[in-house]
């Protein structure tokens, strides 16, 4: 009776210890502390520094944008709906769109924009993903915009872009 004891608390603690795995990595990506900020800004603004070609429209240089923490929250709201849902849209499970969103965070717009991506790893790569699509790169253009918010939930990310 010791023996089976002894072997069974062996294979249940053999068990628990091959069973057990550490959480992936990208589980915690829905947190907004989870991108770099300050290397998100500094891309965007690079590419509205030096002018971009967007498909076959050039885009003169154009001011810097700011970053805002109410545009970065309605991004992540978007986002984190987007991966909760798993589905891939502008529009959000609940019918709204980005002018709601970003009105829900207390932004008055006078303006406003977004791209949203899926499946990119890191900033540079959403950032250079958003300039090779010419919509995206437009949003990222224009001069129009003083501010933005990027947020990443999962492998979704959001960026908005909005002028008060």
């Amino acid at each position: 009776m010791k023996r089976q004891t002894a072997f069974l608390f062996f294979a249940l603690s053999l068990l628990s210890i091959l069973s057990f795995r550490p959480a992936p990595p990208h589980r915690d990506r829905h947190r907004a502390g989870a991108i770099n900020k300050e290397l998100l800004l500094k891309l965007v603004n690079e590419a509205r520094r030096t002018g971009v070609q967007c498909g076959s429209v050039w885009h003169p240089p154009a001011p810097p944008v700011a970053w805002n923490s109410q545009l970065e929250a309605a991004a992540l709201d978007h986002s984190a709906d987007m991966f909760r849902h798993n589905y891939f849209s502008h529009i959000e499970s609940d019918g709204s769109t980005a002018n709601i969103r970003i009105e829900r965070r207390g932004y008055v717009w006078m303006a406003y924009g977004e791209n949203i991506g899926f499946g990119y790893t890191s900033e540079q790569e959403v950032v250079d993903g958003w300039l090779k699509s010419p919509g995206h790169c437009k949003n990222i253009m224009n001069p129009q915009y003083q501010e933005m918010g990027v947020a990443r939930a999962g492998d979704y990310w959001t960026q908005d872009f909005a002028r008060k």
